[in-house]
C-alpha cells in the first residue's frame, strides 16, 4: 500500500513528459508547414532526387532545416548540428551558397550537395 502514492507521482511525471513532447510534435509541424515550396529559400540539384521535387527552408534561428515537396508534404531535421537518424549519422550546413549534407556511416563520411540558393 505505501508503493501507490509513488505510483501516482511517477504517472504524473509521465504525463507531463508525455504532454511536452506532443507540444514539440505541434511546433515542429506547424514550423514544416511554414515553408512553403514556391517560396523556399534553397532549391535542390539536378538528380539529388530523381522523382521529387524537393525546396529547402532554414529556420528563423537558424536550428532546423525543413525539407517541403512540391505535393505539400514537409518535414524537419536538425540544422547545423549533428543527428543520428537509422544508424546513420548526419550534418546539414552551408557551404557558400549551396545547402550540405554530410553523413557517416559505418566509418565512411560522405558529402552530399542537396540545393543552392535561389538566385545564384
Amino acid at each position: 500500500m505505501r508503493c501507490i502514492p509513488g505510483i501516482g507521482v511517477l504517472a504524473l511525471l509521465g504525463l507531463s513528459f508525455n504532454s511536452s513532447a506532443l507540444a514539440t510534435i505541434k511546433d515542429e509541424y506547424q514550423r514544416a508547414q511554414a515553408c512553403d515550396y514556391y517560396n523556399a529559400e534553397y532549391v535542390s540539384d539536378v538528380g539529388v532526387y530523381k522523382d521529387s521535387k524537393v525546396r529547402f527552408c532554414i529556420s528563423a534561428d537558424q536550428q532546423e532545416l525543413i525539407y517541403v515537396m512540391a505535393m505539400g508534404t514537409s518535414w524537419v531535421v536538425p540544422f547545423n548540428r549533428q543527428y543520428r537518424s537509422k544508424g546513420i549519422l548526419s550534418l546539414n550546413t552551408l557551404e557558400e551558397n549551396r545547402l550540405v549534407l554530410y553523413q557517416k556511416e559505418d566509418g565512411v563520411v560522405t558529402r552530399k550537395v542537396l540545393g543552392r540558393q535561389r538566385g545564384s
